[in-house]
């Protein structure tokens, strides 16, 4: 851990701060949250219409992409953070929370946007 890691990332623009702390932790939930509702919608379509079926493949991809780029920034607050107390109430303890929250909540929806991948490619066409 460097403190002075841990203060840029504190002192850093409200922006700048969102992408690197809160995207990390909730990124893949947002990411989920895409490929459900997108699955939900066009499963039907695909079904009537078959050349649209790799928009759900596409769509898979974006959100598996989107998900381990929230892991990876999750993994580099880690990194930043590691040493220090995750019940401490000091920056370097709240960040090292946040990343080990970020790291379990996008594997966890990483796991449930291949599960629904594997899901569509069940479903019978035709």
């Amino acid at each position: 851990m460097t403190d002075a890691s841990v203060e840029r990332i504190e002192s850093a623009p409200a922006l700048k701060r969102g992408v690197e702390v809160w995207y990390a932790l909730l990124g893949g939930i947002g990411a989920w949250t895409v490929h459900l509702l997108y699955f939900a919608s066009i499963e039907h379509w695909t079904k009537l219409h078959e050349s649209y079926g790799w928009t759900m493949h596409a769509v898979t991809v974006l959100c598996v992409l989107a998900t381990v780029i929230a892991m990876l920034l999750a993994w580099r607050l880690h990194v930043v953070a590691s040493g220090s107390d995750p019940e401490s109430a000091g920056d370097a303890g709240q960040l090292l929370f946040l990343a080990q929250l970020g790291l379990l909540i996008g594997a966890i929806n990483l796991a449930l946007i291949l599960l629904e991948e594997i899901y569509a490619l069940s479903i019978p066409h035709g």
